[in-house]
């Protein structure tokens, strides 16, 4: 609750009391025009960019304490940078970042400056574009088998098994297991950075995330400049034909705002 009648006004006003607020932050602007976006921000606070020099600090009220990472948050946050980028070329920051005024904002943006207006240079018309790729059961054993049936270590560790004894041969399977497994995770990673480079081609950068599973074998991002959307895009269709019969699946999501090149 307010403490009185000034702070009260001033949320029904959109939340811009600085005695009991903090300023949240949702991306750097390219542009320092005054502008208000409403109350769409987090908890219905009315955002607005705060410009400095040639960019902007586009921001909201939030209660100074921490923001709850729940969906619903994180949604506001993607909403807004979302909102932003229809403006012009924006510089996302990552979820939760609350500064206690707005000089602390004027404060870092006059700190940040001169990076700010070089990754917004970089970021002038381009897009993030996520690619994952899921090699499935049924790949995954086609490669085992075949390195299995092809490995040289393999097959001539396989050849002494029936002469050996029976510690000899339990030391050989474990022997070959190993080969095996090792030969696979290559060629696992071969056809990983096979895809990623080509998928590359188009991209201005590239840089690979963490896997949330282990059958992901890919998960990376790549900043793609809009004009080259529509060759990115074939690329993919060509690597799905290419690759499909080999047991993987390739997702792509995006166009996003380039939260990995920042």
């Amino acid at each position: 609750m307010p403490h009185t009648r000034k702070e009260a006004k001033a949320r029904e006003r959109g939340g811009w009391s600085s005695v009991t607020e903090g300023r949240y932050l949702y991306c750097i602007l390219d542009g320092a025009e005054t502008r208000n976006l409403g109350k769409v921000g987090i908890q219905g606070g009315e955002v607005r960019v705060l410009p400095y020099e040639s960019v902007g600090a586009v921001i909201s009220p939030v209660p100074f304490s921490e923001i709850e990472s729940n969906l619903g948050n994180i949604l506001v946050h993607q909403k807004v940078v979302d909102l932003a980028r229809g403006i012009g070329t924006a510089l996302p920051v990552r979820f939760g970042i609350i500064f206690k005024t707005e000089e602390g904002v004027k404060k870092m943006l006059s700190k940040s400056y001169e990076s700010y207006r070089t990754k917004l240079h970089k970021l002038k018309d381009r897009d993030e574009f996520g690619v994952k790729v899921i090699l499935n059961d049924s790949g995954l054993k086609r490669i085992r088998e075949s390195v299995a049936a092809h490995s040289e270590e393999v097959v001539a560790t396989r050849k002494k098994l029936p002469k050996s004894g029976r510690g000899t041969s339990y030391l050989l399977r474990l022997k070959m297991e190993e080969a095996i497994k090792n030969q696979l995770y290559k060629k696992i990673e071969d056809l990983s950075q096979q895809i990623y480079t080509r998928l590359g081609a188009p991209a201005d950068e590239r840089t690979v995330l963490k896997s949330d599973h282990e059958q992901i074998i890919l998960n990376a991002a790549y900043l793609i400049n809009r004009r080259e959307v529509e060759r990115f895009q074939k690329e993919v269709e060509a690597v799905r034909k290419d690759f499909g019969g080999e047991g993987l699946i390739v997702h792509t999501s995006g166009p996003w705002a380039p939260y990995s090149f920042c």
